[in-house]
């Protein structure tokens, strides 16, 4: 744009002239911005104008669509579903938010089994109201009830109780959860005065807190009236039953004939210390458990007390599966367990000691020895009284097979035993199915007395090995081999894919010199005048992180066998709830290094689960 004005004007004193002009065009520039800005608040009120017609039509688009939307052509009984995986969850109020949304859903929500679970906030205002509401919305459904208690009088709890209780006939599963232990007996005990029936009961939950003050817990110390709630006559379908509180319960608390039992105490205070002896008069009380999961706090204020009398015992004689979570030490109550019929075996240990426990291994062995039906029977005759009804194992089983407990999963979590240990417990197993070691410490040495078709454990056909980092790949390698029917003979004439014979393979791995393939396995063994079951061969082997395991043998144990090093797909996982065992970039190199560009046929032979 060409200068206002001449350049000499700015270099000396402007003329009245110059004013007059200058002061004419600010005028001018000046009308122009004002008309401009005319013009924008001109547009943008017709843009607001438009805008608001667009939320007419975006209106009408949207009631037009509910005709066609996708809620309509899903049946009522798929979105009653979605319903039902909302309140699980966690959202309560599902029902109540989700059927404003259109006609389907409303349509949906009218169905009895969306308003089953039936939350009860004692502390809400309109908790009596909503729980009426609640409860005729089900109608007959069956009833998922969940009480929440903090603070609450005495009367709001009885009266909310009550309402509940003239449905108990149908209650699937109950749920009470409260900061104070007499609040808990305070509900329990309404539906013992009401003797109220629960034929569909199936599930309780007990989550509650000991005060220690009278004050607060009106001098309860336990919940007493769970047995007299839930009795075999008023509640004769309950089976399971979770109990979580801060002190583990000094008495006999549990209904008689549940069948499984997880309890789970978060505290060891000075007060209430966590013993052995408190634990196993609860225990007593339920002799017709199937499962049973402990799990303990990991710190304590007070140390674990032991149990004084060490031949005190506690016989689950129906048993089949004990999981065990806590300290190392805890895992000394076995010494007063006797399961005869256990299958699962789970010990989990919540420290990392970093070196082998001790007590564990005593412990352990003990269960499984004097478990074993035979000890039982020797036991209770010594003591003059009558054995167990407890079925003994066939007598067919060869040798001392015929005397054992019959465990056929043993799972060992960061806990670790010595390689006499290993063999002792091996040797006391020999309907073993499945092993899962993680954080061990055990060696191709130890893995040696399961080698051969007369190796320990005949019948074990799943292995599962994390964070082992003492164990070789190439003990792997030699004692899934050995337990082939063709071992000592590989592909090609005794020679595998990498050239190496599988006694070659031993002597590396076992730092031992082959003379008989076939010998191996028997050295291993138990006296050679014992008859004993032919070891079946391996149908997977897992190993994570196991620092000795090199690519190469994941790869030779994947020509042999089912070969996994991602965790299993499985709920009973404990490694997906902890996040310790992922090698996801382990996978990926694998997978891109040997797997891609392998010709088709070669991978046709592979059996790799990554």
């Amino acid at each position: 744009m060409a200068p206002l004005f001449d350049l000499s004007v700015y270099r000396g004193e402007p003329s009245p002239e110059d004013i007059l002009a200058a002061n004419t065009e600010i005028r001018r520039h000046e009308l122009a911005i004002s008309s401009i800005h005319s013009r924008i608040a001109s547009l943008l009120t017709e843009v607001a104008q438009l805008r608001v017609e667009e939320a007419d039509h975006q209106a009408a688009i949207r009631t037009c669509k509910g005709v066609t939307t996708l809620a309509r052509l899903i049946p009522d009984e798929l979105l009653a579903q979605i319903f039902q995986h909302c309140v699980a969850d966690g959202w309560t109020l599902a029902p109540v938010v989700v059927s404003a949304v259109c006609s389907a859903w409303r349509r949906a929500a009218r169905a009895p089994r969306v308003w089953s679970h039936v939350y009860v906030n004692c502390s809400a205002p309109d908790a009596h109201a909503r729980t009426r509401y609640w409860l005729g919305m089900a109608r007959a459904a069956p009833l998922d009830v969940t009480l929440v208690s903090v603070w609450n009088p005495t009367w709001q709890l009885e009266e909310l109780m009550d309402l509940l209780v003239q449905h108990s006939p149908r209650w699937r599963a109950l749920s009470i959860d409260s900061t104070s232990l007499y609040q808990v007996n305070v509900l329990l005990a309404r539906i013992a005065l009401a003797r109220a029936r629960t034929p569909a009961l199936r599930q309780v939950t007990i989550q509650t807190e000991v005060h220690f003050d009278e004050t607060v817990d009106d001098g309860a110390t336990d919940v007493v009236g769970l047995a007299d709630a839930l009795t075999p006559i008023t509640a004769p379908a309950l089976t399971t039953l979770r109990y979580v509180a801060n002190v583990a319960p000094r008495t006999p608390i549990f209904p008689a004939h549940l069948q499984h039992l997880a309890l789970v105490v978060n505290e060891s205070p000075v007060a209430r210390p966590l013993s052995a002896n408190d634990l196993l008069t609860a225990l007593a009380g339920v002799p017709q458990l199937r499962s049973l999961t402990l799990s303990m706090p990991l710190h304590y204020e007070h140390p674990y007390v032991l149990l004084p009398d060490v031949d005190r015992a506690v016989i689950l004689p129906l048993l089949t599966t004990l999981t065990m979570y806590g300290p190392t030490d805890l895992n000394e109550l076995l010494f007063h367990l006797r399961a005869p019929q256990v299958k699962s075996l789970h010990l989990r240990s919540l420290e990392d000691m970093g070196y082998r426990q001790q007590p564990i291994a005593p412990s352990l062995l003990w269960f499984l020895e004097s478990s074993s039906p035979a000890s039982l029977a020797a036991e209770s005759e010594f003591a003059s009284e009558p054995a167990p009804d407890v079925p003994l194992l066939p007598p067919s089983e060869p040798g001392s097979a015929s005397r054992a407990v019959p465990l056929e999963l043993l799972e060992l979590h960061d806990i670790d035993v010595s390689p006499e240990a290993f063999v002792r417990i091996f040797r006391a197993l020999p309907f073993l199915r499945e092993l899962r070691l993680h954080e061990s410490s055990i060696s191709g040495g130890t893995l040696r007395a399961l080698h051969g078709p007369r190796g320990l454990c005949p019948r074990l056909a799943r292995v599962d090995f994390r964070w082992c980092g003492h164990l070789s790949g190439r003990a792997l390698v030699v004692l899934v081999r050995s337990r082939l029917p063709d071992w000592g003979r590989a592909e090609v004439d005794g020679v595998d894919a990498g050239g190496r014979t599988a006694e070659a393979d031993l002597e590396e791995a076992m730092g031992v010199e082959v003379l008989n393939p076939g010998a191996a396995g028997l050295s291993s063994g138990a006296s050679g005048d014992e008859p004993r079951e032919t070891a079946v061969p391996f149908e997977e082997v897992a190993v994570i992180n196991c620092c000795f395991v090199e690519e190469q043998d994941v790869l030779d144990l994947a020509r042999l066998t089912t070969c996994r090093v991602v965790l299993r797909e499985d709920a009973d996982d404990y490694c997906r709830t902890r996040d310790c065992c992922g090698n996801v970039r382990y996978r990926t190199r694998l997978r891109l290094k040997h797997m891609v560009g392998m010709p088709a046929e070669a991978r046709a032979q592979m059996r790799l689960i990554v």
